[in-house]
């Protein structure tokens, strides 16, 4: 039952994008426009709070090698995105600033390490 209602929740969040990005591309505009996107930014929120709950409740499934191995990768890839970050604009505006960019990285290098963590589910042997 749960898959079912995970799979109807996929298949609303990603009709629900393409049509909010075919409006905002095609300037359409109507009269419940507001709360159209209104309804999809909460659904958005929404979606990405379960996504990570989820996560979270898959970490505890992981044994402890695996999981040292990727918060290993996680503080790896952030410093490696903001070090990026930093470095492009450093190049770009000739401007060093530290802080400003941290939390852009932080969250992809959760993304990327833990993004599988979503569909995770623990097989027995």
């Amino acid at each position: 039952m749960w898959d079912a209602i995970k799979k109807i929740i996929y298949i609303i969040l990603i009709i629900w994008t393409v049509i909010v990005l075919f409006i905002a591309y095609n300037k359409i505009e109507f009269t419940f426009m507001l709360q159209f996107f209104s309804s999809y930014v909460i659904f958005l929120m929404l979606s990405g709070l379960y996504f990570i709950i989820n996560i979270f409740l898959n970490m505890k499934k992981l044994n402890w090698g695996t999981m040292k191995k990727m918060m290993l990768k996680f503080i790896i890839t952030a410093f490696a995105f903001w070090a990026c970050n930093v470095l492009f604009i450093y190049f770009t505006k000739g401007e060093l600033i530290l802080v400003n960019k941290i939390w852009g990285a932080i969250l992809a290098s959760f993304g990327l390490t833990f993004g599988e963590l979503i569909f995770f589910k623990k097989t027995t042997d």
